[in-house]
């Protein structure tokens, strides 16, 4: 075979020859061209691409998450909606992995839309219907994370800016989850249980639905983002007036979220370039529930790691670096608050300079007595004793 010189015809396109096969009957002659085929094998290969893409990630971010996460921290409501999205996109994603394998693509009956009632056909069904009713978890638990940490990075708001914020995002989540729950609903009936006989009408539909799905969940996205951005933003420009310029967890979060309020944009914006069933429109929650808890992972991480160069310091004096310690208040389901979006950003200790070190730092007379002297380090750090830690530039409040 490797000896034969083609000749090329310019005017023939070989992708577009036809081939018979024979219909469910055995008699009657149905077209099919190798464009078909292909069509076929890259609609499997980019959903397998997709598809295990996001088993991998959010598979080893959601080890990594219960790993990193103190046992204390694993029972609060941030931390369990966040990696409760994360197991439900691994399973929907494995299951959307099998239906590769089903009859649903099988080049035979793709082809001639024939899908004879029977176990194999039943199978995939339930399968399918089973990932598209994750969808709607999927998205539960991620505008409900949403909304509980605008709650939390609006504390410090008044009573009636706070409930207005809580009451809008709780709206723009109800309706993101409503278009989605009447996407699934005509998917499963038209699309999965009605393959094979659903009529063009239904089809275009589905279609139109599916396009106002992505449209409404990446606005409700851009939403909360934009309220995360514009609160931590203002409180950066604040830190920025009062001289506190270092890198810290409010910086990270911000990050975090301005590649929430884009990134998923970048994906639904792809997906109308696409070929349709492409799925790249599946990314666009998997983006949002990696992002939540690596955002806090990260912070968490810094704030360890400042804390340990302050250790570390001989000279180091603990009245300028009050918003820095603010960013140790609890990660997953605080109870305190501050003028920071550090609630989401879990830590290692209440109290960071307890021990031998800080006793060392504390500015006393050498008559003191240790009694005093500890009232006198309390006073200049500025904390009470149930672990709030208190800035003398910011507020600290508990509702």
């Amino acid at each position: 075979m490797g000896d034969i010189t083609w000749l090329t015809n310019t005017t023939f396109n070989g992708y577009e020859q036809s081939f018979i096969i024979a219909g469910p009957d055995g008699k009657t002659a149905f077209p099919a061209t190798i464009e078909d085929i292909l069509r076929l094998n890259t609609l499997c290969i980019s959903q397998s691409i997709i598809f295990g893409t996001q088993v991998g990630i959010t598979g080893l971010l959601f080890v990594i998450l219960m790993l990193m996460t103190k046992r204390d921290k694993r029972q609060s409501a941030v931390f369990l909606l966040n990696a409760g999205s994360l197991l439900m996109i691994f399973i929907r994603n494995v299951l959307a992995c099998l239906s590769l394998n089903s009859i649903f693509y099988n080049f035979y009956n793709w082809e001639l839309a024939y899908y004879p009632v029977g176990p194999e056909l039943k199978h995939a069904q339930d399968v399918n219907a089973a990932a598209e009713v994750l969808g709607i978890i999927i998205n539960t638990l991620i505008f409900s994370s949403l909304v509980l940490q605008i709650r939390i990075v609006c504390c410090t708001l008044t009573h009636t800016a706070k409930l207005g914020i809580t009451v809008v995002s709780v709206i723009v989540a109800l309706a993101a989850l409503t278009i989605r729950f009447a996407l699934a609903v005509l998917n499963i009936e038209y699309n999965i249980f009605g393959i094979g006989t659903s009529t063009i009408q239904q089809f275009q539909l589905l279609t139109h639905m599916a396009k106002a799905n992505n449209i409404i969940t990446v606005a409700a996205i851009a939403f909360f983002s934009a309220i995360f951005v514009v609160k931590l933003a203002f409180a950066i420009h604040l830190r920025r007036k009062l001289n506190m310029k270092q890198f810290g967890p409010m910086q990270i979060i911000f990050v975090m979220g301005c590649q929430t309020m884009f990134v998923p944009l970048i994906f639904a914006v792809i997906s109308y370039y696409t070929a349709v069933g492409i799925q790249i429109n599946s990314l666009v929650p998997t983006v949002v529930a990696i992002f939540l808890p690596l955002s806090g992972m990260w912070a968490s991480a810094q704030t360890a790691n400042e804390k340990l160069v302050r250790a570390d310091s001989r000279f180091h004096r603990a009245i300028p670096i009050g918003a820095t310690d603010l960013s140790s208040a609890k990660a997953y389901g605080s109870t305190k608050t501050s003028d920071t979006a550090d609630t989401l950003v879990d830590d290692d200790d209440d109290l960071p300079y307890h021990g031998t070190a800080s006793r060392s730092k504390t500015t006393a007379r050498s008559e003191d007595t240790p009694r005093e002297m500890e009232m006198a380090r309390d006073a200049e750090m500025g904390y009470f004793r149930n672990g709030v830690v208190v800035d003398r530039t910011y507020s600290v409040r508990s509702d």
